[in-house]
Formats: structure tokens, C-alpha cells, sequence
């Protein structure tokens, strides 16, 4: 019994010296901390310092703007060509060529290592909430210069990256003009003459169509270099389609003018029959269609509900309305399409009383293969001068595409306040922690 109670004697004798030693130390380090403040204060405000000055100059090897769509596609995450809309490719090779090259840093660093000075980021969530997904039109572009960008700054760098990102999206898809493209290999001489004509129509009407979509965006819009509108290119168009390509077509078929005559026929007359068979199949529609109205009892619309539909295609039930309603429809439809048919047999069949009574003559076929060089060189003309007045047109406003807006930080965020703060702190707290050890350590020591 005696034995347990010097051995627990000696426990607590022991734990005793060890509270006994921790709260010494925390003494004597309060008593240091009292009378060296200042030194402390000191250490703190230079560590501090010394943070802030690391975040400063960290700050000023980094730029930052916000770019932001300004187009109606953006919304749906799209192009203004309507193709998907990817913001890294501001980090393409592309771009950061020409970023090298407005830089003059060709030979110093390649596009590889130039990409990785940039970050993109939505300035939203992609997702907003359950699952409803957001499409960010505006995003964060931070560059961060290196050693190999020595002379620039990170403004110079980001602003000549703005620069060159908005000329490679304005050149890819702020407009396209493949359509203008008109190609002479298109038109093979070889082939019949009047599928060259339906080649030169559908080049026209394609013409016409573009020009049109542009005039209705800009009616009063004019070229200050030529002095070319939409309006007057319109007239042009309308011009050569009008009057120069149906002047074409009658020669060639007034003179019974083809390559192959009687090739030329023979699918010109299996056309017909094709066309007849359908003006056959519409007819008997129609007819079946008037016979339903006739048989319609008018007594019926007292005891029976009507499917139907409103003005704005919804359907429902209705006493007023009948059947007939869209028989009648369907019937003008079907007799519609039964006369246009008919038209393209009226006229494949002239054709083919043309050609079984044209003579073959050389000089005939000559001049049409120069007007159809003539219309040519007319809709390669007419193409051009639109592609001149569209380009001066959308350069201007696809440039309004993407805007930049100045995404700079205040002095406080250049330094870095809050971690410089923080960081001091733990600092300090380290030290203290370092100070109470030493005092503990020592007191063991001196009673040893």
C-alpha cells in the first residue's frame, strides 16, 4: 500500500512539474512580449511589409480585363455564324502568333509557352440553379508576363492579346462571304446550255437573297469609298436576272441550241411523263376532296363536334366549323400543285418541239458560249461589289462583337491586405510559439 502511494506521489510530483514548467514559460514569454513589444511590433510590421511588397510585385506581372459578347447569338453560346462559341480559343495558335508578331517577340518565346500566360473564366457559374445551366457571355482574361517578355508590361501584353483575339474573331465569324464566291469551274461548257443558265439563275438568286437581307438591315447604308448602297446593288441584281439572263435563255431555246440533242430530249421527256404522273396523283386528290364537301350533310353540325384549329393552329372542338374546312384547304393545295406541274410540262414540251426542229449550227452555239461567258464575268462583278460594300459594312459593326472592359484591381488588392495580414500574423504566432518552447526547455534545463 505504501509502495502505491509513492509511486502516485511521485506521478503527480511529475505532472506538477510539468504544468509547473509550461506555466513558467508562459510567463516569462508574457514578460518578454511586455517588455519587448516594440521589437515584436517591429518584426510584425516588417514581415508584413515585406508581404505586401511580394503581392505588389506580383500583381504587376499580372493583367486582367473582361470580355464581353455583344451579339444576339451569345446568348445560346453560338457565333454570329451560328457555329459553337469556344472562348479558349483565344489561347489558339492563331492568335498567339499574331500576338508574337504585335509584340515583336519572334524568336523568344513560341505559342505553346505564350498560351500558358493566359487564363479564361466565366465571371458567372455555369450552373445556376437544379437544372437550369447559365451560358456566361461575359469572361475574366488574365495574363501573366515571364522572363522572355522582358520590355513589356502585362498591360501592354493583354492589350495587344484584345487585339489580336478581335481581328481573328471579326476575320472567322463576324460575316461570311463564301456566298459571294462564284466560280468559274462551275460553269463546264461541255454540259447543255441550259443547265449553264440554271447554274447562272441559281448563283443570282443567291445573290439577291444576300444583298436583300443586308438592304433590309441598312436601307440607307453607302459605301463612303464607292459610294455603292445595298439599294442600288439590288436593282443590279434584279437588272441581270431579269432582263440579261432571261434575254440567254430565250436564245438558246429559240434556236434549239445543245450539246446533245437528242440526250436532251429523251430526259426532257421522261420529265414529262414523271410530271404527269404527279399532276395525275393531285388532280385525283382535288377531285376526291370536292366530292367530300358535295356528300357533306349540312344537318351534321347540330349533333357532331368538329376538330379544328384557330387562327394560331390550336386545335379544338367546334360546332361552327366543319369538315369541309380543311378539305376546302387541302383541295385548293392539291389543285395548286397540279397547275404548276402542268406549266412544267407546257414548257418541256416547247422545248422539245424547239429542239426536234432546230438545224445545227456552230456560229449559234458560238455566241451563246460568249454571252454565257458575258453573264460570267457580269455576276463575277456584281459578286465582288457586293463583297466590297458588305465588307466595309460588317467590319465596322462586327468589331462591336466583342468588348473589352478594364478589370484592374484597387491598391488594396495590389498588395494584397488581407493575406499580407494573415500571413504576418501566423508568422508572429509562430515566433511567440517558438519563444514559450525556449522558455519551457530552459526551465527543465535549470532545474536539471
Amino acid at each position: 500500500m505504501n509502495k502505491k502511494n509513492r509511486f502516485k506521489a511521485a506521478g503527480d510530483a511529475g505532472s506538477s512539474g510539468i504544468s509547473g514548467r509550461v506555466w513558467n514559460g508562459i510567463r516569462n514569454a508574457a514578460e518578454v512580449f511586455r517588455k519587448r513589444w516594440y521589437v515584436f511590433l517591429a518584426v510584425f510590421l516588417v514581415i508584413f511589409v515585406a508581404f505586401c511588397g511580394f503581392h505588389y510585385a506580383k500583381s504587376d506581372r499580372t493583367a486582367s480585363t473582361v470580355l464581353s459578347l455583344d451579339y444576339e447569338e451569345a446568348s445560346k453560346g453560338l457565333t454570329p455564324s451560328q457555329t459553337r462559341f469556344n472562348i479558349f480559343e483565344i489561347q489558339s495558335g492563331k492568335v498567339m502568333e499574331r500576338l508574337i508578331e504585335y509584340a515583336g517577340l519572334e524568336g523568344k518565346i513560341t505559342p505553346e509557352e505564350l498560351s500558358k500566360c493566359i487564363s479564361v473564366q466565366a465571371t458567372h457559374d455555369k450552373s445556376v440553379s437544379g437544372n437550369v445551366n447559365y451560358i456566361s457571355t461575359s469572361f475574366v482574361v488574365r495574363f501573366t508576363v515571364n522572363d522572355a517578355m522582358a520590355g513589356r508590361t502585362a498591360d501592354d501584353m493583354l492589350s495587344l492579346l484584345c487585339k489580336a483575339y478581335r481581328e481573328y474573331f471579326v476575320e472567322h465569324y463576324g460575316y461570311n462571304h463564301s456566298i459571294l464566291a462564284f466560280d468559274t469551274d462551275d460553269l463546264k461548257f461541255n454540259d447543255e446550255y441550259l443547265l449553264a443558265v440554271d447554274l447562272l439563275e441559281l448563283k443570282c438568286s443567291q445573290l439577291e437573297k444576300y444583298v436583300q437581307l443586308r438592304q433590309r438591315e441598312s436601307k440607307n447604308y453607302q459605301d463612303p469609298d464607292t459610294g455603292n448602297s445595298f439599294s442600288a446593288l439590288e436593282q443590279r441584281v434584279n437588272s441581270f436576272y431579269t432582263y440579261d439572263l432571261a434575254r440567254l435563255r430565250s436564245y438558246i431555246i429559240e434556236n434549239g441550241i445543245a450539246n446533245d440533242q437528242a440526250g436532251l430530249v429523251s430526259m426532257l421527256d421522261y420529265k414529262n411523263r414523271m410530271d404527269r404522273l404527279m399532276y395525275d396523283k393531285l388532280m385525283a386528290a382535288y377531285d376526291e376532296d370536292n366530292n367530300g364537301i358535295r356528300l357533306y350533310d349540312a344537318a351534321m353540325s347540330a349533333v357532331v363536334m368538329i376538330p379544328t384549329q384557330d387562327q394560331t393552329l390550336q386545335y379544338y372542338m367546334s360546332r361552327t366549323k366543319t369538315g369541309m374546312d380543311n378539305m376546302a384547304l387541302h383541295a385548293d393545295a392539291q389543285l395548286e400543285g397540279a397547275a404548276e406541274r402542268m406549266e412544267q410540262i407546257k414548257y418541256s414540251t416547247y422545248l422539245i418541239e424547239k429542239l426536234g426542229a432546230a438545224v445545227s449550227d456552230r456560229k449559234k452555239a458560238e455566241k451563246a458560249d460568249a454571252m454565257i461567258h458575258e453573264m460570267e464575268a457580269t455576276l463575277d462583278k456584281l459578286a465582288a461589289d457586293i463583297e466590297a460594300v458588305d465588307s466595309t459594312y460588317t467590319s465596322a459593326r462586327a468589331r462591336n462583337y466583342i468588348s473589352f472592359s478594364d478589370d484592374s484591381t484597387g491598391f488594396k488588392d495590389q498588395i494584397g491586405l488581407v493575406r499580407s495580414i494573415l500571413y504576418a500574423v501566423l508568422i508572429m504566432i509562430a515566433v511567440l510559439a517558438c519563444v514559450l518552447l525556449w522558455n519551457i526547455f530552459s526551465d527543465k534545463e535549470n532545474e536539471v
